[in-house]
């Protein structure tokens, strides 16, 4: 006979994780094999609205504006200190040279870093109602059709020295009408 105490102890057996949707029913109760109930609830969670709905008198006038000249000052005085190489922060990514090079909007301010050319601004868009077209650079003509067509979606604008590869954000803002819509379907001749 073994001593109770030298027994080796066996931990419980782990609980199984249940799928998303699934109800302990009582005896009774109206449940399908799955654990669902049948009275047609979903297993999906409810979608909710990125943002709420916003009355906005202008779409084409910028909302919520984050202004990033705080931070670019700072990384330009670390550089003056020498805690940052001029490598690390003129490294711009090959797919935003060229969006520079194609799509961008000329300044009238040199780059800080060479001051040889000037800088060039690439605007983005991203947000939930815009779908398959979040994530593309658009002009600034574009964005005031944009904003009459779209709800709500947010608009950064890069800096970007195209000679030594200085590139910051500038600026980040809101444009749209503030009516929730849903996304438009992805057309099949779009390339991925």
């Amino acid at each position: 006979m073994e001593c109770p105490r030298c027994a080796p102890v066996l931990a419980p057996a782990p609980k199984r994780p249940r799928p998303y949707g699934y109800q302990v029913g009582r005896p009774g109760s109206h449940q399908s094999i799955s654990g669902i109930r049948a009275g047609g609830i979903s297993s999906e969670p409810p979608r909710p609205i990125p943002y709420p709905a916003e009355d906005v008198a202008d779409p084409v006038r910028p909302r919520h504006v984050l202004d990033y000249v705080l931070a670019r000052r700072a990384v330009l005085e670390q550089i003056k200190h020498d805690a940052l190489l001029r490598e690390q922060v003129c490294d711009a990514d090959p797919y935003l040279l060229r969006a520079a090079k194609h799509h961008g909007e000329e300044t009238e301010r040199l780059c800080p870093m060479c001051a040889r050319s000037e800088l060039v601004h690439v605007t983005y868009i991203f947000g939930d109602d815009l779908g398959y077209l979040s994530g593309r650079v658009k002009t600034t003509s574009e964005l005031k059709v944009l904003a009459y067509e779209y709800g709500h979606f947010r608009v950064y604008v890069v800096e970007v020295c195209k000679s030594c590869g200085w590139n910051h954000l500038h600026m980040s803002y809101v444009l749209g009408d503030g009516a929730p819509r849903t996304p438009p379907r992805e057309p099949r001749d779009v390339l991925k």
